[in-house]
């Protein structure tokens, strides 16, 4: 009922647009579409061969330590809508990002870490191209209906985890370090409060030269009552925001188009690309 429910919302969305004239927005909503339908069909074809050039890669035991293993306070977690029903990737994003790496460092054993995973689908696609790849959700919903990826990859994969508080990621008992750290619509969802711990979180198990890449939103996002945005600002107030409390990252031009995120909206084209600087001497911050 929820998906009758959403393809007729996105039918009168688009009719909305279209009576407004909006053509182009309409136009480029269906490119993208069919963009992502027929790169998630080249995926499968593709990772054979990537996994040949990558060689074999040693398993890694996971493991998330935390004291909220939780997100309690937050409003999604007592409304879980996203976590419910999405399951969001975008096939050419991961293929995009392992060229780049691959190019930038020549290496295997990349890694990888998405924030507010919901039904992890993203993190199944990475490691199924060899990549370490971990998730985290504050809410335990997906975890208890052994929902989308979470029957598969809870636990060694996919973990719960309020990230808006301190927690660790380890990788064979040591701190993992990633090459890339997705956000995708999540940090709208975290109190102002919560902001600074969260990209604490981000920069500690970033490597020198790794990317964080996130979405964003301005509107607000009321379920069943529960607004589940809690800090709505435009991307210029993100990134005025970041580059003060984040002295390491740097913001930077990857030169992907819009839809080649995981989320994107062609009404507001809100993301955030950061690499994390070296510390004098060679060593991150």
């Amino acid at each position: 009922m929820f998906y009758i429910r959403y393809f007729l919302r996105n039918v009168a969305l688009a009719l909305g647009l279209l009576a407004k004239g909006e053509w182009r927005r309409v136009g480029l909503a269906l490119y993208a579409r069919i963009y992502v339908g027929v790169h998630w069909v080249l995926f499968p074809l593709c990772r054979p061969f990537i996994r040949r050039e990558c060689g074999p890669v040693r398993d890694a035991v996971l493991k998330v330590e935390t004291k909220h293993p939780v997100a309690f306070d937050s409003p999604d977690h007592a409304v879980p809508h996203g976590t419910k029903y999405n399951n969001s990737t975008n096939r050419k994003f991961v293929l995009l990002m392992h060229e780049h790496f691959r190019r930038r460092s020549g290496r295997g054993g990349l890694a990888m870490m998405d924030l507010g995973c919901s039904g992890g689908q993203l993190v199944a696609d990475f490691a199924a191209l060899g990549w370490i790849a971990v998730g985290l959700e504050g809410s335990d919903y997906s975890l208890k209906q052994r929902r989308a990826n979470w029957a598969r990859l809870a636990n060694r994969n996919l973990f719960t985890c309020d990230i808006a508080k301190p927690f660790k990621v380890l990788r064979d008992g040591e701190r993992l370090e990633c090459d890339l750290i997705t956000a995708w619509e999540v940090l709208e969802h975290i109190h102002r409060d919560g902001l600074e711990p969260l990209f604490a979180n981000i920069r500690s198990h970033l490597t020198e030269g790794g990317l964080f890449i996130a979405s964003t939103s301005s509107s607000p996002s009321v379920v069943d009552g529960v607004e589940l945005h809690q800090t709505r600002m435009s991307n210029s107030q993100w990134r005025a925001w970041v580059e003060s409390h984040c002295a390491d990252l740097e913001p930077v031009d990857l030169g992907l188009k819009t839809y080649q995120y995981v989320r994107f909206d062609f009404g507001e084209q809100s993301f955030l690309v950061y690499r994390k600087r070296s510390a004098p001497g060679g060593r991150a911050e």
